[in-house]
């Protein structure tokens, strides 16, 4: 049962110290409690767990223009924050957890606004058939968070200029790049802002879930801790989780998302691989490896319709 909403906004725009936030809640939510969690990146590649950075986006230009890399630890595709781009993230209890609540929240409060969006595929949703808002999902044994953008003015050339989206992925959308397969809110409200946006999803986090949210302060969590999972997220070691040299790589894209198998065989067994892409099931594709490194490609077994999907993709590819 839910008897408390709680409303936490922050005012840092380091991607770090947003993400060590976020863990925070997650692992200090009541069970009895929806905490709803604002904040902004500034000039963020944001890519899922099981991504390649190298893949995803132009590093060195990202560096060189001082942005950010940084790694979640949900699933999904890569995404790109500045201050047009509002975050949000519900958090809760796995019995409080309600998804269709949870994007409530966000259509009543755009309808408010009179903004007519919709919900689409896995974790999008719409407006005119574009994208203005990408979700992605992390279920813990106790606790989840349902996070994503809300794009209200992002700045389309660096967003274009910073992600390398697949050919696959595109021509699976029939769309011929990034930026025409996205949208900003502000050219359905031109009056919309960041402002009226977060008071608008207070409002409607609210009503849908009929409690009077109580406004959190960051004085009260604990530093140490917050420190702690910051230094996690800002490590060169989890940026790049998994990314190594391989003698093989190959490509495909699945009902499921797309993926990309690079590996490498000693004695025609799989001495180690690494599984990257934008599926939202990061379980799943953290076992996978492990079932797979030490034996012969033609040895394999699968237990999912994923896992049937990826030998198939690495014994065509041997073959």
């Amino acid at each position: 049962m839910i008897n408390k909403l709680f409303v936490f906004k922050s005012d840092s725009y380091y991607p770090y110290h947003n993400q060590a936030i976020e863990e925070y809640l997650l692992n200090s939510v009541d069970s009895d409690s929806v905490i709803l969690y604002l904040w902004q990146n500034n000039n963020t590649v944001f890519i899922g767990k099981n991504q390649n950075s190298m893949n995803e986006c132009n590093l060195n230009q990202l560096h060189k223009d001082g942005g950010y890399l940084a790694r979640r630890i949900s699933g999904g595709g890569a995404v790109y924050h500045d201050l047009g781009n509002l975050n949000f993230t519900f958090v809760s209890s796995n019995e409080n957890y309600d998804l269709d609540k949870q994007n409530e929240v966000i259509l009543q409060c755009l309808r408010s606004l009179e903004i007519d969006a919709y919900k689409s595929g896995r974790n999008d949703l719409l407006i005119d058939g574009k994208k203005f808002s990408g979700h992605a999902y992390y279920k813990g044994k106790e606790n989840s968070f349902h996070h994503g953008t809300l794009m209200i003015e992002v700045d389309q050339e660096k967003l274009k200029k910073y992600l390398n989206v697949s050919l696959l992925k595109l021509n699976s959308k029939n769309v011929k790049s990034v930026k025409s397969r996205v949208t900003n809110l502000i050219f359905y409200n031109e009056s919309i802002t960041i402002e009226s946006l977060c008071d608008s999803l207070i409002e409607s986090f609210g009503k849908v879930y009929n409690r009077e949210p109580i406004i959190l302060d960051e004085n009260d969590f604990d530093h140490d801790l917050l420190s702690m999972y910051e230094e996690k997220y800002s490590s060169y070691n989890w940026k790049h989780l998994n990314e190594k040299e391989y003698d093989h790589q190959v490509e495909d894209r699945f009902d499921w998302g797309t993926v990309k198998l690079e590996y490498s065989l000693f004695n025609d067994k799989i001495e180690d691989l690494s599984i990257y892409t934008d599926s939202l099931d990061t379980e799943l594709i953290d076992i996978i490896p492990i079932k797979m490194i030490g034996k012969n490609p033609d040895d394999l077994l699968y237990d999912s319709e994923v896992e049937k999907d990826i030998v198939n993709l690495l014994k065509g590819d041997i073959k």
